[in-house]
């Protein structure tokens, strides 16, 4: 999981303050939900589903799920994802006043993101950690530190409830902040000690099934990828300082490290997969041998 730039693509125009269509369906959806027959059925929301929108998520995220990073379009179109869901909340479900969810938001710009099936919907999945499958997937959940302060109407207050926020939203925060992962086994763990930002990390590990067994598999073998890699620069720089005296071999071998260095740069390409992963692996690696911070490039 990664930090993504919104500002990275345009708006839509369908979803821009002063489209006819956004505003027109929103002043429904807040009249169907402000009226206690209409509101129990569900509203039928089809703005945000128009196709700039997904165009627009593409691009964003590079078409990676925006929470596991998982290329996405190989296999599957992707989910236009509410971070915020629209259409009730779990976590209130014991209350019976779990419908509906953040309903006013969902056709607002800054509550989508493109998301993998798994990540988003349920469906059995076991975890690195817990062999037997369970229900796993992000769906309606949204969990706050304090239920007190969660939002419930377009009136409320949203800076109040940003405070208690437990999902992490990686167009706000920079989930490279927060985990850490285990290069020989994939998994992804926290990278906090103070209690809320540790819960923060915990929590999306476990809503957005950051730990499924399929995914960590696939960072393992991304980590193999890299560490070969690792390996063979290495090798290349070992041979360069042996004949750094010899002006044939040195400069053939400096074209070698040069090839082997770009081999392993292509990893940090915005497009690749896993590159939470790929950044901590690489970034020790280049600070460790060559005093190089890839943060600072």
């Amino acid at each position: 999981m990664i930090f993504i730039d919104r500002t990275s693509v345009k708006t839509p125009e369908i979803l821009k303050d002063g489209s006819e269509k956004l505003k027109k369906e929103l002043d429904k959806a807040i009249a169907h939900y402000t009226d206690p027959e209409k509101r129990k059925k569900p509203f039928k929301f089809k703005v945000y589903s128009h196709a700039t929108v997904k165009e627009a998520l593409i691009k964003m995220g590079k078409g990676k799920c925006a929470y596991c990073e998982s290329d996405i379009l190989v296999t599957y179109v992707g989910d236009i994802e509410h971070f915020r869901p629209k259409g009730e909340i779990e976590e209130l479900k014991a209350t019976g006043n779990s419908k509906p969810g953040y309903y006013w938001l969902a056709a607002d710009w800054e509550n989508l993101l493109l998301s993998c099936r798994n990540c988003n919907q349920k469906s059995k999945q076991a975890t690195a950690t817990v062999e037997e499958a369970k229900s796993m997937g992000k769906m309606n959940q949204f969990p706050l530190f304090d239920e007190a302060k969660r939002a419930r109407s377009p009136e409320d207050s949203f800076p109040e409830e940003e405070t208690v926020r437990l999902l992490l939203n990686p167009c706000i925060e920079n989930p490279e902040d927060y985990f850490k992962y285990d290069i020989d086994s994939g998994v992804i763990k926290s990278n906090k000690r103070k209690e809320f930002l540790k819960q923060r990390a915990l929590a999306s590990i476990k809503v957005f099934a950051l730990q499924r067994v399929p995914l960590v598999i696939e960072r393992e073998k991304r980590a193999i990828l890299i560490s070969a890699q690792m390996q063979r620069v290495e090798e290349a720089f070992f041979n360069y300082n042996d004949f750094i005296n010899d002006a044939t071999r040195s400069e053939r071998f400096a074209k070698v490290l040069q090839r082997e260095m770009e081999a392993l740069q292509s990893f940090l390409e915005p497009t690749q997969e896993y590159l939470g992963l790929a950044r901590q692996m690489i970034g020790h690696f280049m600070k460790k041998n060559f005093q190089v911070d890839i943060t600072a490039a």
